[in-house]
């Protein structure tokens, strides 16, 4: 009997508990809530079964127990041989979840997992655990929020190592551009990078050598940033924020306050009454302002 079959052996003796069905590493599977049943599936030693949770009996929140009757709160439990079986749910203000076993780093010792909590909706916002390899354990590690707003978007199918380090990048978008500059479900998201690397979750958004993939998200929104379209905003302020992890800021700048859409412009206080300056103070506030520009004074000309 093959050694990496004892976790798929095991979850299948478990009454009620669906057979496992293999995937590639790397691909997410969704479970749905309103299917009210389990999933199972294994991928390089490593099995994961989702089942739903029942109701409380007092149900608070957000829950659609409340509401429906049944739980949008998923058990997810990862198993490999060798280790103990691991366990974490799903946030309760999800609609649906995302979960695929994956290898974090070319030195883990066995796949990892993600698991993905998605409210779905223009926004997307979403809350992450990662489940990474800690020697014969898993470490769960936690990624929701970020300064100024909530992750949002979803981590790609297959991702890959994108910088050349060993790890994989994570793609997820900046939350808190939303229902800033237009409407939410129009308004671009900034790309966002992270990865796992030996027990923690980093933010390699600011790597050099991850230049090249803000520069191609730059290319996603700019052609809606210098164009003509009313509501365009949102798709500049997306522009010169991938632009600043991108080492292009000066020149993205400098077009957008040449395309930038004037009259009607959205401010944060009496003194941001103009978009520039609201731009201006969200970058500052969420760390896309590269350090070595001097926050200028009125219409919003910058010296990076």
């Amino acid at each position: 009997m093959s050694f990496l079959l004892w976790p798929a052996l095991l979850l299948a003796s478990v009454p009620g508990a669906p057979a496992p069905v293999p995937v590639p590493v790397g691909h997410f599977q969704i479970w749905l809530p309103s299917s009210r049943a389990p999933i199972a599936f294994t991928s390089g030693g490593v099995t994961v079964q989702v089942a739903p949770l029942p109701c409380p009996a007092h149900p608070e929140g957000e829950s659609s127990c409340r509401w429906d009757g049944y739980n949008n709160q998923a058990k997810v439990t990862v198993r490999a041989a060798g280790i103990a079986p691991l366990s974490v749910t799903t946030d309760p203000r999800s609609g649906y979840a995302r979960i695929a076993i994956v290898r974090f780093g070319h030195g883990d010792p066995r796949p990892g997992v993600i698991v993905e909590s998605q409210s779905g909706g223009s926004a997307g916002n979403l809350s992450v655990q990662f489940l990474a390899p800690d020697g014969r354990d898993y470490r769960v590690l936690s990624l929701g929020s970020l300064s100024g707003g909530l992750l949002q978007g979803e981590i790609a199918d297959e991702p890959r190592d994108l910088s050349g380090d060993g790890f994989l990048d994570l793609s997820l978008r900046d939350g808190a551009f939303g229902n800033v500059f237009g409407c939410n479900a129009c308004t671009p998201r900034p790309l966002r990078l992270f990865a796992v690397k030996r027990g923690r979750v980093i933010d390699e958004s600011r790597d050099p050598a991850l230049r090249p993939v803000f520069a191609a998200d730059m290319a996603r929104v700019e052609a809606r940033c210098l164009s003509g379209q009313s509501g365009r905003n949102g798709a500049c302020a997306a522009y010169v924020a991938d632009a600043a992890r991108a080492g292009r800021f000066r020149s993205a700048w400098a077009k957008m306050l040449a395309h930038y859409e004037r009259g009607g412009d959205i401010g944060q206080g009496p003194r941001l009454t103009i978009f520039p300056g609201s731009l201006r103070a969200v970058l500052i506030r969420t760390g896309y302002w590269p350090s070595h520009s001097s926050p200028a004074r009125g219409g919003g000309r910058a010296q990076p």
